[in-house]
């Protein structure tokens, strides 16, 4: 039996194409997660895809990095697929996306190839951190940066954020307690730090 994955990292993004691409490689059963990169061992559906598998039966996903967040984490995942005797289809790697004939090439083949790509896949990752904080630095140096929109604030896009944040304005000039604050509005105590510190500024 053929057992698929399908992840995205966000809900917003459509899962059809991956879908559709795994039924033409044979997939029996899919599994789907709209998930931000948490690591594996947080990834509800990920984790009940590969509690589904049985022996002999093939684990299916799109790329390597479907796998695990890192190069120690997919490894791992390649592993424990080892240790039950499940094999790894990947439909973006011709010579993965299909069992092969010999038992003994398919073996020495594909973990050859998946040492390669994991290994590929997170310095792709770091390579595209290392880009992003460059480009931040950029930004900052050229003073355009503005980084993340505060969830709490005046300018807040959400209305209701926006009356917590002058709540937590009122509390303050009334010398509540920060960790008061913090519990009666349901926010952490650093956002009242923060937004304490602006004021003082």
């Amino acid at each position: 039996m053929i057992i698929a994955y399908a992840r995205v990292s966000s809900t917003d993004q459509n899962l059809n194409r991956q879908i559709e691409e795994f039924k033409k490689h044979g997939a029996e059963k899919i599994f789907v997660e709209k998930k931000s990169g948490a690591d594996v061992f947080h990834r509800e559906e990920f984790n009940r895809a590969l509690n589904f598998a049985r022996e002999n039966d093939f684990f299916m996903v799109e790329a390597i990095d479907r796998l695990g967040r890192n190069y120690t984490e997919t490894i791992q995942t390649v592993n424990f697929l080892k240790e039950k005797n499940i094999g790894l289809l990947v439909t973006s790697v011709p010579l993965l996306s299909e069992p092969l004939g010999d038992p003994l090439l398919d073996k020495f083949v594909k973990d050859l190839i998946l040492q390669l790509l994991a290994m590929i896949a997170e310095r792709e990752r770091t390579e595209s951190k290392r880009r992003q904080a460059q480009g931040i630095a950029i930004a900052k140096k050229n003073g355009i940066y503005k980084g993340r929109p505060k969830l709490y604030s005046e300018s807040a896009k959400d209305p209701q954020k926006r009356a917590i944040y002058r709540q937590i304005v009122k509390n303050l000039a009334a010398d509540v307690a920060i960790s008061e604050i913090a519990k009666e509005l349901g926010v952490t105590r650093q956002t009242v730090y923060r937004i304490k510190k602006e004021l003082e500024e």
